[in-house]
């Protein structure tokens, strides 16, 4: 699989002692700010605010509410914390030393989103939709981001928001659970979008390119 390259002007993320990552480590990158966890807790609101206002109308025991809302947390919270430029410093660089087989599994964008079987478990947990709904939105995840690690860089990002879009059309057409609309979109958003992307590695070479351009046409004012 591809591995894609970090930007030079990237500064060493921060870690936990020894070099371990802690717990925010794993949700937000080392090194995230307040100010972008906050965003995340907020994504991760508003998306219990809108399966609370449906659980409203749907007859769900007490059980499923708490599932859904767990659910739901992940992966709208997931969205916004897997965006962060720590996060792609921490996961789409090298492994931490220390970890082992499951844990350099789990810090591999394909692991990582291999081991997102929510959906599946919701389509056996919920009344609605076709028995297949949970797996096929698992393997649609799963297969655009083992498409956007195998890409080159630049042709990453466009991939991830092409399955994105598709997801978004097509998941309409495809019977699921009562409540549980906005589940594809929202997973492949944070797994294939937000997580598989890594940084702009041409970001710097870009600037300078843009920059060098606009000069040129500023002191070039009569070239025909």
């Amino acid at each position: 699989m591809t591995d894609h390259p970090l930007p030079a002007a990237v500064p060493p993320s921060r870690s936990g002692a020894a070099g371990r990552p802690g717990a925010g480590g794993w949700l937000f990158g080392p090194g995230a700010t307040r100010a972008e966890q906050v965003f995340a807790w907020l994504a991760a609101a508003a998306g219990l605010a809108a399966v609370g206002v449906a659980a409203l109308d749907l007859d769900w025991s007490w059980w499923r509410v708490l599932v859904a809302a767990v659910l739901v947390v992940d992966l709208a919270g997931g969205v916004v914390a897997n965006g962060l430029d720590s996060a792609k410093r921490f996961y789409h660089g090298p492994p931490p030393a220390h970890l082992r087989a499951t844990g350099r599994f789990l810090h591999h964008p394909v692991g990582f989103a291999a081991v997102h079987v929510q959906p599946i478990a919701i389509g056996l947990l919920f009344a609605g939709g076709v028995w297949w709904w949970g797996t096929l939105w698992w393997a649609v995840a799963l297969a655009g981001t083992v498409l956007v690690n195998r890409l080159p860089a630049h042709l990453a990002r466009p991939a991830a928001l092409l399955v994105v879009t598709g997801t978004v059309f097509a998941a309409p057409a495809v019977p699921g659970p009562d409540g549980f609309w906005w589940l594809p979109a929202v997973l492949t958003l944070k797994l294939v979008l937000a997580h598989a992307v890594p940084e702009g590695p041409r970001r710097t070479q870009d600037a300078s390119i843009i920059a060098t351009t606009s000069t040129v046409g500023r002191t070039s004012p009569n070239v025909r």
